[in-house]
């Protein structure tokens, strides 16, 4: 018996020695669990933190929920039930079944975005030991790096851009007035019912994501581009036009004067082949000033005047005005596609050279409005863009001295150490040629006239009729006359900056709308691979709410040409335009990890 209880107590000892052993084994089985969670917790935190660094300038609660669902989808929910609303604040089961906490984002200053998380996680072989759970906590901090950029906005002020605006008439508040755009980051603001008030607001966003609240930001420079058939290039640009031209701007343009819009250098004698896909500069090759010539008396039928689309007279609409036919280009918002003038179809916004000044980028698209005729033609403002960030262009912007820190005034050499240079272009359809229904060349519809006049207050002048002179029954057209040198009636269109359709300056093979899309089209893509092989990135957003206008060809050409498929948005609701011009400027923001 006494041999039995030796070996009993050996086994009683063993078991009791057995007890913290297995508490041990615990510590170090929970411990090996505790250190998984915190690193997964680091991982979602700093994923989270980029995240919030990345969308710090939008509203809070769109800058959490995008913290939010970074977090989640990274460190893991176990079980259904999650609710998004609750996705801060709240403890729900995640990795490792522990019960986890996202606290709420802190913003730290206007650039740096903190956020933590701590989560508690049950025991197994510790509990012997009475350690029921472990408590797990983590933090991770990012900040926006402010590395340089040049960035050229290229926006599509079209008339059809100017939707739900009828024009002449409805031009009420609500449906054509013009909102102030957002002057710092995270501002709530409404746009007025039309997609120009919804593209000044979106461009505002981006410029606000970029700056935060600060005026300049160091290396951060923008340009802005308006374009329609042509571009503003400034009316102060007279030394980039040809001499012969320059010389006569005065007495072309009298009693108004020369706005600053440029042809397209292509299609006539002394013009480059490719000067409309290739950064010329001026003094490599001249512009000509954009200048649409009256139609005025060079059409008629049996003797009697029949409109043509562009008829004015040498005066001024205003108080001293008598008859019909004076200039209306300046109340070009009233009477539409019915304004007369030489700068008819010409962008009252002029080009904005790379400044540093975030008001003086919003100022600029707080001024822009719709601008009526031509047509759109985005290779020329996509070519104007690259115009404001070529190198080349460097003495013909003259924008002073060297940046701190630079070799070089701007536009900066391509790669530069830490500058990227960024095309962001908008337009809202296919390429055409437009042709008004109201007067030749080209297809004259509108039979009856209009004795209204716009706009009826305040009124610049005495009443004009916005169709004085009805255009001729359909099977009248035939025997209209045109005047020695007028413009040919058939098969034409609005002038443009490449001159009228019929002028044959795309191709002489180029006889319709259709034809002048199509090659259009070809160089708008010629002209995204020469900006993209100078070290340009570009980013598209083609915008069609009517489901229609846009066609499967222009989409895929835009998409072609963003420097990734990742780079070109089609918006097809109007609300998601600032949507799509927000989700750019965030990607344009460039992050790095602080602690």
């Amino acid at each position: 018996m006494k041999g039995l209880g030796t070996r009993g107590g050996i086994a009683v000892m063993a078991a009791l020695l057995a007890l913290p052993l297995v508490g041990l084994v615990g510590l170090a089985t929970d411990g090996a669990r505790a250190w998984l969670l915190r690193s997964r917790l680091h991982t979602a935190l700093d994923a989270a933190a980029l995240a919030g660094a990345r969308n710090i300038n939008l509203p809070a609660a769109q800058r959490d929920a995008e913290v939010a669902g970074m977090f989640w989808a990274n460190f893991g929910v176990a079980g259904s039930g999650f609710v998004a609303d609750q996705a801060t604040g709240h403890a729900w089961r995640g990795f490792l079944d522990a019960m986890t906490t996202l606290d709420p984002p802190v913003a730290v200053d206007a650039n740096t975005m903190q956020v933590s998380a701590h989560a508690v996680l049950d025991t197994t072989f510790a509990r012997v030991l009475g350690v029921a759970s472990v408590e797990v906590a983590a933090a991770a901090q990012a900040k926006r790096a402010d590395l340089g950029m040049e960035l050229s906005l290229v926006l599509d002020v079209t008339g059809s851009m100017d939707t739900n605006c009828t024009t002449p008439g409805n031009r009420t508040a609500s449906n054509c007035g013009v909102t102030a755009v957002p002057r710092e980051p995270g501002t709530t603001t409404t746009s007025r019912n039309n997609n120009m008030d919804l593209l000044r607001l979106a461009a505002a966003d981006l410029i606000n994501i970029l700056y935060g609240t600060r005026e300049t930001v160091a290396n951060l420079w923008v340009s802005v581009v308006p374009f329609t058939t042509t571009v503003n290039l400034g009316p102060n640009r007279h030394g980039w036009l040809e001499t012969e031209a320059a010389a006569s701007l005065d007495a072309n343009f009298a009693p108004t004067s020369w706005r600053g819009c440029v042809e397209a250098r292509a299609g006539y004698a002394g013009s480059p082949e490719d000067g409309d896909r290739r950064d010329y500069t001026p003094s490599e090759a001249p512009f000509r000033p954009f200048l649409y010539k009256s139609t005025l008396g060079l059409y008629t039928l049996e003797g009697a005047a029949v409109p043509g689309d562009n008829d004015w007279a040498r005066k001024l609409w205003d108080a001293t005005t008598s008859g019909d036919n004076a200039i209306t280009e300046d109340w070009y918002l009233y009477r539409g596609n019915y304004q007369v003038g030489p700068n008819v179809g010409c962008p009252t916004t002029a080009v904005l050279p790379l400044t540093a000044s975030k008001s003086v980028v919003l100022d600029t698209i707080q001024s822009l409005r719709p601008s009526f005729r031509g047509g759109t033609m985005g290779n020329l403002g996509l070519q104007a863009g690259w115009f404001t960030l070529s190198p080349r262009w460097r003495d013909a912007w003259a924008l002073g001295a060297a940046p701190a820190g630079q070799a070089t005034s701007l536009p900066l050499d391509y790669n530069t150490p830490y500058i990227r240079k960024v095309i962001v272009m908008m337009t809202d359809g296919t390429s055409q040629w437009h042709d008004a229904t109201h007067g030749f060349p080209g297809a004259c519809s509108d039979t009856t006239k209009s004795t209204a006049s716009y706009p009826s207050s305040p009124a610049p002048g005495p009443a004009q009729a916005v169709r004085p002179i009805a255009c001729p029954a359909t099977n009248q057209v035939a025997n209209v006359a045109a005047a020695s040198g007028a413009p040919a009636i058939t098969n034409n269109a609005d002038y443009t900056g490449y001159g009228r359709l019929k002028d044959g300056r795309l191709g002489p093979g180029i006889t319709n709308n259709s034809q002048a899309q199509t090659e259009i089209n070809r160089r708008v893509a010629s002209l995204c691979t020469a900006i993209k092989s100078a070290g340009i990135t570009i980013y598209t957003v083609v915008l069609d709410t009517s489901g229609s206008n846009t066609s499967a060809e222009t989409r895929t050409l835009y998409q072609n040409c963003a420097t990734t498929p990742q780079n070109y948005v089609f918006v097809s609701r109007p609300t998601d335009l600032r949507t799509a011009f927000q989700q750019i400027g965030t990607q344009l923001a460039n992050l790095r990890l602080v602690r």
